[in-house]
């Protein structure tokens, strides 16, 4: 077997709605492939992630191993994290009201590694850096 890797730009991500990025995600891993996202999803999307995936878990497919790292926590970049949240709590709502449900949201600066639990068999994540282990 063959180890497989897929570098995703935020860009590819953003411009989908966030059921469809986890669709996205989830094939792609189900796949056996190990995804390398330039971006960090927002909590509540990783809880719906992880939500979805033990929704798909069978026999074939024992889940997902995430990790991201996040961009440094410095004042004004709060801020903008919480300005852009505010933002997209907005649309959405909009959204509801007018009936597009499909709104997008940006994904947060930083990096983030998901993956088949079959094949990630450890990740020690330091507040820089993490190593991963698989096994193929």
């Amino acid at each position: 077997m063959k180890l497989k890797l897929e570098f995703i730009s935020s860009s590819k991500l953003n411009e989908k709605s966030p059921k469809s990025r986890i669709d996205f995600i989830l094939g792609r891993v189900k796949d056996g492939r190990i995804l390398i996202m330039d971006g960090v999803l927002k909590a509540e999307e990783e809880m719906d992630l992880i939500r979805e995936t033990m929704r798909r878990v069978d026999t074939g497919f024992p889940g997902i191993e995430v990790c991201s790292l996040k961009k440094s926590t410095k004042t004004f970049d709060v801020f903008l994290d919480r300005f852009t949240d505010q933002r997209e709590r907005f649309q959405k709502f909009m959204g509801m009201l007018t009936g597009n449900i499909n709104i997008t949201t940006n994904m947060r600066t930083g990096i983030t590694l998901i993956g088949p639990a079959k094949i990630i068999k450890k990740i020690k994540k330091n507040p820089d850096s993490f190593f991963v282990s698989t096994e193929v």
